[in-house]
């Protein structure tokens, strides 16, 4: 592989920014069993990035995590079935009063 190639791919992982129908959101921080994510949150919707590579054996996991990310980033809890997208990124929506 070209070195370019690999500072893009490299650069593409590292990133951390929203969707852009998040641009406006708020930014947290939030590490759980090693695991860094960043929780983007903008009103009731929120989307989780998580860094790093995970081994197949913990991706089971991973989305149950990213979803207590959400929570403890925001204090609120999700609304069940809102989850969608994967273990890299996933978006949810809360269900605060």
């Amino acid at each position: 592989m070209h070195r370019a190639t690999l500072a893009l791919l490299f650069g593409l992982l590292a990133c951390d920014s929203p969707s852009p129908w998040m641009r406006d959101a708020t930014r947290h921080e939030v590490t759980l069993d090693g695991t860094r994510f960043t929780v983007w949150q903008h009103g009731a919707r929120v989307e989780i990035i998580r860094h790093g590579m995970a081994a197949r054996a913990d991706q089971p996991g991973l989305r149950a995590q990213m979803i207590a990310a959400a929570r403890e980033a925001t204090g609120c809890p999700i609304r069940p079935g809102s989850a969608e997208g994967d273990t890299g990124v996933l978006r949810v929506t809360l269900a605060c009063d």
